[in-house]
């Protein structure tokens, strides 16, 4: 080395040149930071401007007043619209004015109104839901200290298991602690690399995030169209014939909504059934948005079109948090399905298990349904009226556009 100083010159200048490059990165970073840094003076200003104005709304950006008209003359400092009280579907707010009226609430899911304070019963009995949640706080305290599979297992959890297997006429049941994990977890624990899922484009975000985690080879077809949907399953057919490839060689789901969040349209299950046992495919069915809704017992997608699960769909997933009014997510299905998941389900597996009140919030509702078909009643008839006014609305609306 040393008889080659050219060598070492060469070597000197490239460690020398590395090393003004990091030191230069890091001061332009060290800049960047400072010019983004708030200086004392404008600290001092925005905690000034909390303390005498709040939290400003964001549908009215004047609310802290113009040059041409202060604060205090403005609507949001005269009180806006203030909400009091939430009562299930319902708010108690407040308006400018001072005066109280109850409004439709448009950003809850509680679509059977299980969460209402004056929810009664057929023998006249009222909050069973948060009755039934605070007498479980009492006994169990609010957490539950762990997963499913270490010490995070209590009676309540294996109750609302055996309750919803029990209601949805299934051999077993899995409870996740988040309604989203639990569609995500189940879609991931069953599909693998090298696997095959045919999914409707239309699939609300936790399927999305399941679909994505599975890594397994992934065909869409358009949203609710059973036609694209035999094109696509041709088509698979097709290449499997040319490769020689059997039907058995990977495991096959299709993966769709009773009802899908995004579109709130329903599946037409009949017609994918036909579909699903002719090219020999298993069905992944999120129920999360059909269960409490339709069915003459609020079951779901499959008992609205005359279908059985673990016959017609392998795999259900339910949200505890639409209809049940509770935090959570259940998946129903043979032992199988069931005892795979303890195993394979990452939010099973790995999420702190649900709070004791909230299984037995979510059990409570389930009996409260099941006894109580009225609410599933009302519900049915509230969608009619909504659906008819809207139409009518719209038509009248048309027609003054087109005069």
């Amino acid at each position: 080395m040393l008889q080659d100083p050219i060598h070492v010159l060469v070597e000197t200048l490239l460690v020398g040149y590395l090393v003004y490059l990091l030191m230069s990165n890091w001061q332009k970073e060290k800049r960047i930071k400072m010019k983004d840094r708030l200086t004392d003076q404008e600290i001092d200003s925005l905690l000034k401007e909390w303390k005498e104005h709040g939290r400003v709304p964001l549908e009215d950006p004047g609310a802290w007043g113009t040059k041409s008209e202060p604060a205090e003359n403005n609507a949001y400092s005269k009180g806006g619209i203030v909400v009091h009280n939430s009562n299930g579907s319902k708010l108690i707010v407040s308006k400018s004015d001072m005066s109280i009226t109850s409004v439709l609430n448009f950003a809850t899911h509680d679509f059977l109104g299980l969460s209402c304070p004056d929810l009664k019963d057929d023998n006249n009995k009222a909050d069973v839901v948060k009755e039934a949640s605070v007498q479980a706080l009492k006994k169990y305290g609010c957490g539950s200290c762990g997963p499913r599979g270490f010490y995070g297992t209590i009676d309540a959890h294996l109750d609302l298991e055996n309750a919803f297997s029990k209601f949805t006429k299934t051999s077993s049941a899995i409870l996740y602690s988040d309604g989203a994990s639990c569609s995500a977890s189940t879609v991931a624990a069953f599909a693998n690399r090298g696997d095959l899922l045919v999914v409707d484009e239309g699939v609300y975000e936790a399927l999305g995030t399941g679909i994505n985690l599975s890594r397994a080879n992934v065909k869409y077809f358009k949203h609710n169209d059973m036609e694209d949907l035999r094109r696509v399953l041709e088509r698979i057919e097709a290449t499997d014939q040319e490769l020689g490839r059997k039907k058995n060689d990977q495991r096959r789901f299709i993966v769709v909504e009773g009802i899908y969040k995004n579109y709130g349209t329903i599946c037409p299950l009949d017609e994918l059934i036909k579909l699903k046992e002719e090219f020999c495919y298993r069905l992944i069915l999120d129920d999360s948005f059909s269960f409490g809704v339709l069915g003459d017992t609020g079951r779901g997608a499959l008992e609205h079109f005359g279908l059985k699960p673990m016959k017609h769909a392998e795999i259900i997933c339910v949200s505890l948090e639409n209809s049940m009014g509770s935090i959570g997510g259940i998946t129903v299905g043979n032992e199988e399905v069931v005892d795979h998941q303890r195993l394979s389900g990452a939010g099973y597996c790995f999420s702190a298990s649900l709070p004791p009140f909230l299984a037995c919030a979510a059990q409570a509702s389930l009996e409260f349904m099941e006894n109580n078909s009225n609410v599933l009643t009302q519900l049915k008839d509230n969608v009619e009226y909504f659906y008819k006014r809207l139409e009518s609305e719209c038509q009248s609306k048309l027609m003054s556009v087109k005069a």
